[in-house]
C-alpha cells in the first residue's frame, strides 16, 4: 500500500475535479423530446374537472399562439385570433345565423372555425381536429368546458356534444380554389413565401434563420413544452413567441397568419412537422 500511495496521492485531486463534473452534468436538468401526453378523459369527470384538463389542453396544443386570455381587453386583445377571456358571456346565445347557444356555438368554432368569423379576423385557423392540435372527441368536450369557465360557470359533459359527420376548416362560402396547388404542395408553398431564403431543411446549414432540421426542431419545440405541429404552427404566425439565440431577431414576417388561409397553414405545418419526425 504504502508503495502506491506515491503514485495515487498526485491523482486524487484530478479524480475530485473530474467526480465533480460527473454530478454537474447529472445535476443538470436534461432537455428530452416529450410531446404532451394525451390526456385521460372519461364520463364521470365533472364539467369543472374538464375545463381544467381543457386548459392543459389549450395551452398545450398552441392555441394560444393565435389566441389571448386578457380580461378587460374586449374582443380584439393582443393576439392573431379574438381575445378567449369572457367568450362565454360574449356568446351566450350563440351567433346571429348560426348556433343559438354557447356549447353548439363553441363545438362549431372548434369543428368549422370558418364557419363564423368574428369581424376583423381572417380565415385562418384550421379545425382543431387536424394538425397542429389534433384533439379527440373527448378533447374537444373538454376544451368547450374551459371555454365555457371563462365568463360562465362550465356544464359540459361529455356525450352532451355532438361529434362532427364532417370536419371543415373553411366556411361553406370559402373558395378552395383560390389555394391553388401550393396547398396541394406544401414544398411549393415554403418556396414561395421566401421560407428557404432564410431557412435550410439540412442540418447544420443555417441561413437568416435556423435550420429546420430533426434535431433543431424536437429541441426547440421540447424547450417550449409543445408537439411538433403546435410549435410550428406558434412560429408561422407568431415568430417572436420564441426566438432561436443566434440568429438576428425580428427579421421573419410577422403577417403569416393572415398571408395564409387555414388550408395553406394546414399544408405547411404538417409539410415542416414531417422535416422534425425524421429519424
Amino acid at each position: 500500500m504504502n508503495r502506491i500511495a506515491p503514485y495515487v496521492t498526485p491523482l486524487i485531486p484530478a479524480f475530485v475535479v473530474i467526480g465533480f463534473f460527473v454530478w454537474f452534468a447529472n445535476w443538470i436538468p436534461q432537455t428530452r423530446w416529450q410531446p404532451p401526453q394525451k390526456q385521460q378523459i372519461s364520463t364521470a369527470l365533472t364539467p369543472a374537472e374538464l375545463a381544467q384538463i381543457g386548459q392543459t389542453i389549450v395551452r398545450q396544443r398552441g392555441c394560444l399562439a393565435c389566441h389571448t386570455i386578457e380580461p378587460g381587453a374586449g374582443v380584439k386583445g393582443g393576439g392573431r385570433g379574438p381575445n378567449l377571456a369572457g367568450i362565454a358571456s360574449r356568446r351566450a346565445q350563440g351567433v346571429k345565423g348560426g348556433p343559438e347557444n354557447l356549447v353548439d356555438y363553441l363545438a362549431q368554432a372548434l369543428y368549422e372555425p370558418g364557419a363564423y368569423l368574428v369581424e376583423g379576423y381572417a380565415n385562418i385557423m384550421p379545425s382543431s381536429t387536424g394538425a397542429p392540435a389534433a384533439l379527440g372527441y373527448e378533447e374537444v368536450v373538454a376544451v368547450i368546458a374551459y371555454l365555457q369557465s371563462l365568463g360562465k360557470t362550465p356544464t359540459v359533459k361529455v356525450g352532451d356534444v355532438a361529434k362532427p359527420t364532417s370536419v371543415k376548416s373553411a366556411s361553406p362560402s370559402a373558395k378552395p380554389a383560390a389555394v391553388g396547388a401550393q396547398a396541394a404542395d406544401p414544398a411549393a408553398l415554403f418556396a414561395s413565401l421566401g421560407c428557404d431564403a432564410c431557412h435550410s431543411l439540412k442540418a447544420g446549414e443555417t441561413k437568416v434563420g435556423p435550420a429546420l432540421d430533426a434535431p433543431s426542431l424536437k429541441q426547440a419545440a421540447a424547450e417550449r413544452k409543445m408537439s411538433f405541429e403546435a410549435f410550428l404552427m406558434e412560429s408561422i404566425v407568431n415568430p417572436k413567441a420564441y426566438e432561436k439565440k443566434g440568429v438576428p431577431s425580428g427579421v421573419m414576417p410577422q403577417d403569416y397568419g393572415t398571408r395564409m388561409n387555414a388550408a395553406q397553414l394546414d399544408a405547411l405545418v404538417r409539410y415542416l412537422a414531417a422535416q422534425g419526425k425524421q429519424p
